[in-house]
């Protein structure tokens, strides 16, 4: 999951009684400058660019904590007029950014996109961006890069921040103030940590775990007057500066956010609590200063421009085109700057119910817009909204399993099913196929990346598909063999699977053998082909020796496209770069690059288990082309996976049905 954070605060002025601090401008800038790196791709050292969000993260909370601070102490905090003034300096740069985007959108996106871009907007306008994103998560949903505004997550975290912190300080004794700072720094730091493996997308996205970052700034905003003058602030400056600097380039590799975001948060606070005195003669800094002036407004214009990009490109967008975009965004951010952000920002307001119902009816209108053009662009047949990207689960969404399988009658056609598929998402994409083409009777045991290998599981380090997920993955294809052991109308499995996630770049989880302990122990090794041939023999001998019959069905074709989009918007007239044809087809030799690893295992699976391997690239590709439609039905609702009516169309097509109950041994 990617996004920025919103350096959105008033620059420090005297406006506000509180010094400029030009190191909080180029601490801006560096985040800026970070981010901005990361999301366009532009050097492979960056990988944690994203901890540039975190660093506004403190910044925005110890700035804020000091303008509410000084006027409640000065006695001219006004309510009205602190929102009065984040509207001022939010909402135009913003909603013209909004608005520039929603004018492009039709060009880039599907009318499913639209449909997700709608609610985008609507949270944008409302400051709950955060939660419509998080909605939005999931296995087969949009990916992230190409959702326009993606980014505004962290400018929702921010203003319901700006939106809680004034009352809490408001309506709390002066003397509590410090600890309730650091009490809700480490209450949120403690969710967020305890949460992250388990719900990683609501970890990210939500206020309640991403509060401590901003908590940091407001903490160290309250105890500014200590800290300055501290020796240990004073010996740990250069150290903190170093790490902001390096935790980007050499990350821990820990789930985000986590303790990467904790180093650099406490690194930036302890940088803005030093408030080094000779940085503003330093030309470095002066330069990031400086970027960091137009950072809300770069921040704003940069992610549309680079998710537009990728949403016409179905294939990995080229150096020289990511560099264009990053050129273009540095340009209009500048533009919106001094023509629109900063003189609007020293222009005087005063709140007004008048100016109050004016900026609602903007907003609503804004919102509302996103709802137009969804209802405008749906493709429509028969007074039915055509959508052949909806994800494909198989028979239903049920059939996306948890830790456990079970029989449930929408995973199922008939009563008493002989045939069992069996493995992740390239499996579910299969049931429809097979079900049209079998008379037996379909039973579906599937979980999204989750391999039908005993004992076996792959996992990443950070993310969705974490460790404690892979344990349950194993205990699902446990309770797979379970199920098999007791069940006596299953007699053909189908094994289907990605099987590259565990030869490529993820770590593999195993179960070691019981011996009498009641907690399950396991040990992890690195990714490699022998022991997933090993594995994937020891479950096939598993199942014949229930009398069961196997086959194995392959992934389809699949080369670096998305074929799936290009599909989509070669028929809804959208921008197409990077196909393979300007049909969509795939060329075979890309495909046959792309998968060799994949297809070398499966030689080596079926030669070790004397197996059959349903190769779909035999019935898909021919004289150097694989096919992307069947009769003018797309086949491929992304880069791999077959739309319902495509996995249809396929299996009567090359009746696999009758082809598995042949060749299953």
């Amino acid at each position: 999951m990617i996004g920025i954070a919103n350096p959105s605060l008033d620059r420090i002025t005297a406006t506000h009684n509180v010094e400029t601090r030009v190191d909080i401008q180029a601490l801006r800038g560096l985040a800026i400058l970070l981010v901005l790196l990361h999301h366009a791709q532009l050097f492979d050292g960056i990988k944690s660019g994203y901890l540039g969000v975190d660093i506004f993260f403190v910044v925005s909370g110890y700035l804020i904590t000091r303008i509410i601070h000084r006027a409640i102490t000065n006695r001219e905090f006004s309510l009205s007029q602190f929102y009065t003034r984040r509207a001022k300096r939010l909402l135009p740069a913003a909603y013209a950014t909004l608005v520039g985007t929603t004018i492009l959108a039709p060009y880039f996106l599907t009318s499913s996109q639209l449909r997700d871009f709608a609610w985008q907007l609507i949270g944008a306008v409302t400051f709950t961006g955060n939660i419509a994103l998080w909605l939005q998560t999931g296995y087969f949903d949009q990916a992230a890069h190409l959702k326009p505004l993606l980014h505004v997550w962290s400018l929702a975290i921010e203003e319901q921040y700006y939106l809680l912190l004034p009352l809490c300080l408001m309506f709390s004794p002066r003397r509590f103030w410090i600890s309730l700072a650091l009490l809700s720094v480490v209450a949120s730091l403690s969710i967020c940590f305890a949460r992250n493996e388990i719900q990683p997308a609501a970890t990210f996205y939500l206020l309640p775990t991403r509060a401590w970052e901003l908590g940091l700034g407001s903490f160290g905003a309250l105890i500014s007057h200590q800290l300055s003058s501290n020796r240990f602030i004073r010996i740990g400056f250069w150290p903190a500066l170093l790490l902001v600097a390096l935790i980007p380039v050499f990350s821990t590799g820990t789930q985000h956010p986590g303790l990467d975001a904790l180093l650099v948060c406490l690194s930036t606070l302890l940088i803005i609590a030093r408030s080094y005195p000779t940085t503003g003669n330093s030309l470095p800094i002066l330069s990031l200063s400086k970027l960091g002036d137009i950072s809300y407004s770069l921040y704003l214009v940069h992610w549309p421009l680079l998710a537009f990009a990728n949403n016409a490109s179905v294939a990995p967008i080229p150096f020289s085109k990511r560099l264009l975009v990053v050129l273009l965004a540095l340009i209009l951010a500048y533009i919106l700057y001094r023509f629109l952000e900063n003189p609007l920002r020293r222009k005087q307001f005063t709140f007004t119910w008048k100016s109050m119902i004016l900026t609602l009816m903007v907003s609503l209108s804004i919102g509302a817009s996103g709802f137009l053009l969804a209802a405008y662009a749906s493709p429509i047949e028969n007074g039915v909204v055509h959508d052949f990207r909806r994800p494909n689960y198989g028979f239903d969404k049920a059939c996306e399993y948890g830790p456990l399988f079970e029989p449930r009658v929408q995973c199922q056609n008939t009563n008493s099913p002989r045939l069992l598929v069996w493995g992740d998402s390239i499996a579910m994409h299969l049931v429809d196929g097979i079900a049209a083409s079998y008379d037996g009777g379909v039973m579906q045991a599937t979980r999204s990346n989750c391999g039908p290998v005993i004992g076996l599981s792959m996992y990443r380090s950070g993310g969705t598909y974490n460790r404690n997920w892979a344990e349950g993955c194993i205990g699902f294809n446990e309770s797979v063999i379970d199920y098999l052991s007791k069940n006596r109308s299953i007699k053909v499995v189908v094994l289907a699977s990605m099987f590259e996630y565990y030869i490529t770049g993820n770590r593999q989880l195993v179960k070691l053998p019981d011996v009498g302990d009641s907690v399950a122990k396991y040990s992890d090794r690195d990714s490699g082909v022998e022991f997933v041939v090993k594995s994937v023999h020891e479950t096939i001998r598993t199942l014949r020796g229930m009398g069961l019959r196997v086959v194995i069905v392959s992934p389809p074709p699949e080369s670096v496209m998305d074929t799936g989009r290009c599909l989509e918007l070669r028929a809804e007239g959208k921008i197409v770069w990077g196909a393979d044809y300007k049909n969509c087809d795939i060329s075979e030799d890309a495909a046959m690059r792309r998968q060799k690893r994949v297809l070398s295992l499966l030689d080596n699976i079926a030669t070790t288990s004397n197996v059959e391997i349903i190769r779909l690239h035999d019935s898909l590709c021919s004289k150097g082309v694989c096919m992307a439609e069947i009769n003018q039905t797309p086949l491929y609702r992304d880069s791999v996976h077959f739309t319902v009516e495509g996995s249809r169309t396929l299996g009567v097509t090359m009746k696999l049905g009758d082809l598995i109950s042949k060749r299953a041994r």
